[in-house]
């Protein structure tokens, strides 16, 4: 028998090798190449195949180099424990779940699978990739070193979840999620992200990955904490952690990205933030933020703390239900280009900033008397703060305000009225122009004056241009004199 002993004390039964003492699945590749060289490749495939076939789902401490399971169906969990593999497949198969504990791989890719559960404990991968798959329990990568990681189009399908358990809540923190912690040596994390040299390494291997099948990555809870990315200088200005076209909660925990992170095209619910610092810069485009009052009370608060962006934060594109999460987080961006000294981008994170605060108003609860007077300030604030300046960040705007209410709009109403009279009984439009720009600079010379509804529409005039006046100063100082 072969002299490969098991955790449990049991020897394996399979024969050993001529020349060995060790079977072809757990002989080690460099006794195996001594004896057999190039050979020894075919000889463990044929090996592994042979088990796979007759029912073998539990392969402990074995050596195999190309592993490749396709159109494979068991109701049994596929493992690989104390082992070295170079390339393990997953293709079109159907099992109960995969694990890999205290195993070595270089690369590991699961393709257009179905499995219950995906397990990767205390092992080293290079690459993990899990694409087109779905799982209905979990999927937990956790206490390994990884390099390389990618998630895509893989989505959660429950099958129907009943007990008592569930009713207290007790597998809502298992089932549904995927689960990335205690990781070391990261250089990418990637949610729906391309690689086009993965669809090279696919093709060598018989896989054919065509563009028409891409969908969003579906869980309950996407968690991502503690993991350890490389620190080395060549990989600190890249995207470290990119989530796209995910859909489900998103959970960042005791993270220090050395690096960028980049959120696009996804929709999270609840995220949370929690002691997450990132190094570079943190990019959020076309995204949609869900949040309940729970998120409100617990993490809206606490965000600005926990989060320390050491670069620029971009908020793009993005969609909110909740208008107070909506201000924080322009207001986070805002302060992170401030500290940089652009002022003009700051100001154009602080103008949504205070749209979306002047949004959270129009939804406060208020009701009766008060709702009436703080939909009154709402209202008063977008005429003479919004419509006039943008929130004191548009300079022109006053100009151009003041140059077509002056020049067009109040001269048409003098003419329309005939509410102005002057040195001649006869006035052209060029005439009450004129008047319009006395009046509105309030120099008054007295060569024409107002009558009736005139006064009201001069008294008004006046005011506007000296308000608009005053707007265009304080503007353009903080502007160009901060």
């Amino acid at each position: 028998m072969c002299e490969y002993t098991y955790e449990n004390g049991k020897k394996c039964r399979l024969k050993p090798l001529e020349g060995s003492k060790y079977c072809a699945l757990h002989i080690p590749r460099e006794e195996g190449e001594a004896v057999y060289g190039e050979r020894l490749k075919e000889i463990k495939k044929e090996a592994f195949e042979k088990r796979l076939k007759v029912g073998q789902t539990y392969f402990e401490g074995v050596d195999l180099y190309d592993v490749a399971i396709r159109d494979f169906t068991t109701e049994k969990v596929l493992v690989f424990k104390n082992s070295r593999v170079t390339n393990l497949i997953m293709d079109a198969s159907s099992v109960r779940g995969l694990i890999l504990i205290n195993s070595k791989v270089e690369r590991v890719v699961i393709f257009e699978s179905t499995l219950e559960t995906i397990l990767v404990k205390n092992s080293t991968v290079f690459g993990l990739n899990i694409l087109r798959t779905e799982f209905s329990s979990h999927i937990s990568i956790r206490d390994s070193e990884v390099r390389y990681l990618m998630i895509n189009s893989t989505r959660y399908t429950p099958k129907g979840e009943v007990g008592e358990e569930k009713a207290y809540g007790e597998t809502e923190r298992i089932v549904g999620n995927i689960e990335i912690s205690n990781l070391t040596g990261v250089r990418r994390i990637g949610i729906n992200t391309r690689y086009p040299l993965l669809r090279e390494i696919l093709k060598e291997h018989g896989i054919n990955v065509s563009e028409s099948k891409e969908r969003s990555v579906r869980a309950r809870n996407l968690i991502i904490r503690d993991v350890s990315f490389d620190v080395s200088p060549r990989y600190k200005r890249r995207v470290r952690l990119t989530v796209a076209g995910f859909h489900g909660r998103l959970h960042l925990e005791n993270l220090e990205v050395f690096g960028h992170i980049e959120i696009r095209k996804s929709y999270l619910v609840s995220p949370e933030f929690v002691h997450v610092k990132v190094e570079s810069n943190l990019v959020l485009r076309g995204t949609s933020i869900h949040t309940d009052s729970t998120w409100g009370m617990t993490v809206l608060p606490n965000l600005p703390i926990e989060l320390e962006v050491g670069g620029f934060i971009i908020v793009e594109d993005c969609r909110f239900n909740n208008p107070r999460a909506e201000e924080l987080f322009y207001r986070l961006a805002r302060t992170s280009w401030e500290k940089s000294g652009d002022f003009d981008r700051a100001d154009e994170y602080y103008y949504l900033e205070m749209l979306a605060k002047r949004k959270a108003k129009l939804q406060s609860r208020k009701k009766g008397l008060k709702r009436i007077i703080n939909t009154a300030e709402v209202w008063f604030e977008w005429l003479f703060a919004d419509l006039t300046c943008k929130y004191g960040t548009d300079w022109k705007r006053p100009i151009l305000l003041w140059l077509g209410a002056v020049n067009v709009i109040f001269p048409l109403l003098f003419w329309a009225t005939k509410s102005v009279e002057g040195l001649s009984s006869s006035l052209s439009f060029l005439d009450y122009e004129y008047f319009s720009i006395v009046t509105a600079t309030t120099l008054g010379y007295g060569d024409y004056h107002p009558f009736g509804v005139g006064r009201i529409i001069a008294s008004v005039e006046a005011l506007f241009g000296m308000f608009m006046w005053a707007v265009f100063l304080t503007v353009f100082a903080r502007k160009y004199m901060r």
